[in-house]
């Protein structure tokens, strides 16, 4: 499991040169590293391309933005990890003896679960076609609702990933994306460079 120290206070709103900051990061990532067990599903699958939205197999996944980004693809990939339960009641032991470290260890395992699906798909194979930026479900004007269609598709349950009833995701700490698949390298480097939110504070 790579630790990033750099996209850990990036995530924590955190210059680089914050000593301070930097030192509860490495602190709670000592707490928090014995409890990873990351664990990830992939499935590659062939699309449609609409004007408002995108088909993969029986689903259609209803977002313009999502169409946009996926305009010439013809493949995606269908990704989900997750850190596992021991991280999120990790969390909740760090956040309960002091806030500081809380905010440090949120930022610390948002990163470690960024970093390793950035890994697990680098190294994927895909033939020669080039990977897009992962796009998930609440980005842009993809409706988070539409997360409920994305387990219809992926048996998440078998790394140990549920949904709630609001579809937010347990554990905690897990990410769900498409990640498109084209015979041309894309101009777009980050999905934040899709989303329409220009003032968010973690935008790349």
């Amino acid at each position: 499991m790579i630790y990033n120290q750099k996209e850990a206070l990036r995530l924590m709103c955190a210059k680089e040169d914050d000593r301070e900051a930097a030192n509860l990061c490495d602190l709670v990532y000592l707490k928090l590293r014995n409890e990873v067990q990351v664990r990830h599903l992939i499935k590659r699958m062939d699309c449609d391309i609409w004007p408002d939205g995108v088909q993969v197999g029986e689903i259609f996944f209803k977002s313009t933005s999502l169409a946009e980004y996926l305009k010439g693809c013809e493949e995606v990939l269908l990704f989900a990890a997750t850190l596992g339960p021991k991280v999120d009641r990790a969390l909740k032991r760090i956040v309960l003896a002091s806030l500081a470290e809380g905010n440090a260890a949120q930022a610390v395992a948002a990163s470690l679960i960024e970093n390793y699906s950035n890994q697990v798909l680098e190294d994927y194979i895909t033939e020669g076609q080039v990977q897009l930026p992962r796009f998930s479900p609440g980005y842009a004007d993809w409706d988070l609702t539409e997360q409920k269609k994305f387990f219809q598709i992926m048996d998440c349950a078998k790394i140990g990933l549920t949904l709630t009833d609001s579809c937010m995701m347990v554990p905690m700490k897990s990410i769900t994306a498409v990640v498109g698949l084209s015979r041309e390298k894309s101009s777009v480097h980050s999905s934040c460079e899709i989303c329409g939110l220009e003032n968010c504070i973690y935008r790349k």
